[in-house]
Formats: structure tokens, sequence, C-alpha cells
């Protein structure tokens, strides 16, 4: 597996004196598979069986620009 890359990064209040930290990063897993790894800090982790990734306009953006330039997959958004 390649280098995780950060496509997203922000700060959300989750408390009256506490702050989350995201980070959003994609990772080239084989030639037609990408993960997509959300971190955040500053909240308790939930434990599950499943797990989904909130995208921002400007992270799918930028998903798009790093799959085509980065991973080669030239024919997203033909």
């Amino acid at each position: 597996m390649e280098e995780p890359i950060v496509i997203g990064k922000d700060k959300f209040k989750i408390g009256e004196d506490e702050t989350a930290r995201r980070e959003l990063r994609v990772t080239k897993v084989d030639d037609n598979v990408i993960q997509l790894q959300e971190e955040v800090h500053g909240i308790i982790a939930l434990v599950g069986a499943s797990s989904s990734v909130n995208l921002k306009r400007e992270e799918l953006k930028n998903l798009i620009k790093v799959a085509k330039e980065q991973f080669g997959w030239s024919d997203i958004c033909e």
C-alpha cells in the first residue's frame, strides 16, 4: 500500500470547551481500489462493525484530482 494523501482537514466544536480535529486521507490499495481514511481526534471513539466517511464538495474534488494525477485513473469523470 502507498503512503496516504491528505485531501481534507478541519476542526469542529463537540462541546462547550472541546474541539475535535478531523483529517481525511486516501490511499491506493490496488489498481482498482482506493481507501478513504477518516481520522478524528478529540472525541471518544465508538466501536462498531461499519463506518462511513462524509465528504465535503472540496474533498471530493481533491479525491478526484488525486485519483487522476497520483493513481493514474484518467477515466474518472469523463
